[in-house]
């Protein structure tokens, strides 16, 4: 059992290193071989917390608060292991017993012919078997959840310099595997292609087919309107119809749909100075005048009026443009 502990009070550090000793656990080099994080909240920002709930599913998370405030701030991001300052021996030896008793399975499922094994690092398809690096197995355990993890967040778990060195990964798994491991939604990034079980699926076929149908349908609907219409979903770009992209031209698409420096709100021109506002008043379904967009085939800004709808289930934000 390798462990690593994550704080800057060395007090703290020390006395939890010499009970993890005794209890014959070693400290990680690597956080791809990490089974138990000891975990101060003092030291994790928001982007922290968000790598550690994509770890959960496949390590244990041990959190040391310090108040009530950091108790706070884990149970409302869903973690329920800590220990306050300062703890016993025995509370610690206590948690590593718990932590034994409730040991993630490791022999993970994927679907019907595709089985990993996190022990031995290895990846069984069709029978056959594929022998991955710690970062392969690292990206896996990621993603076992079964949810979409952005490729921002991956870079920050795997701990890499930078999100296409997460590609790099997720390429190098697809060619030494013949089939599709991965499902990728742009803006939302790479979850696994996990099927689910007959007992799961709730909704009939013919319901799904139909619903479907309705969606291509509202799609072409959309896409053939000569108005001008943008689709948010948790407010990332989503869909741009087609006779807005045709005004836009490919160029302006192309570095709208770039992950580390795309922004739509970059083509809106606005009395207002403030490029954040916009956003803000567009998203809190304000309708703005004289709204600016860039017009490629004329090589200049034309006004247009905005429309915000919301639709609270889905948090999806439907953009309507007219011009002036």
């Amino acid at each position: 059992m390798k462990f690593k502990i994550v704080s800057l009070n060395n007090e703290l550090k020390r006395k939890a290193t010499h009970i993890f000793t005794i209890l014959n656990m070693k400290e990680s080099i690597h956080i791809q071989d990490v089974d138990f994080w000891l975990i101060d909240v003092e030291t994790i920002d928001e982007k922290a917390i968000e790598s550690y709930k994509n770890r959960q599913a496949s390590v244990f998370l041990l959190f040391v608060v310090n108040d009530d405030e950091d108790i706070k701030v884990l149970l409302g991001n869903g973690f329920s292991n800590y220990v306050k300052l300062p703890f016993s021996d025995e509370e610690l030896k206590s948690w590593y017993k718990f932590f034994i008793d409730s040991k993630k399975s490791e022999i993970i499922n994927i679907n019907d012919n595709l089985i990993l094994n996190i022990e031995k690092n290895i990846l069984t398809f069709n029978k056959k078997t594929y022998i991955l690096t710690k970062q392969e197995m690292a990206l896996l355990k990621s993603l076992i959840s079964g949810d979409f993890v952005s490729t921002k967040l991956l870079k920050l778990i795997l701990n890499l310099n930078s999100e296409t060195s997460v590609r790099t990964i997720i390429n190098r798994i697809r060619k030494k595997v013949c089939t599709e491991i991965f499902i990728q939604k742009r803006n939302y990034g790479y979850k696994l292609n996990i099927s689910s079980s007959k007992s799961e699926i709730s909704i009939s076929d013919s319901y799904v087919k139909e619903l479907e149908e309705q969606n291509a349908l509202i799609q072409k609907i959309v896409d053939c309107s000569s108005i001008f219409i943008v689709t948010f979903i948790h407010k990332q770009l989503f869909c741009i119809n087609k006779s807005f992209r045709e005004l836009l031209g490919k160029d302006i698409l192309k570095d709208l749909w770039d992950e580390e420096s795309g922004d739509f709100f970059k083509l809106i021109n606005h009395s207002s100075k403030d490029k954040n506002k916009i956003k803000e008043d567009l998203f809190n379904i304000k309708s703005i005048s004289n709204i600016e967009i860039f017009d490629s085939s004329l090589n200049d800004y034309k006004k247009y009026k905005v429309q915000t709808y919301f639709f609270e289930k889905i948090d999806k934000h439907l953009l309507v443009f007219t011009k002036l």
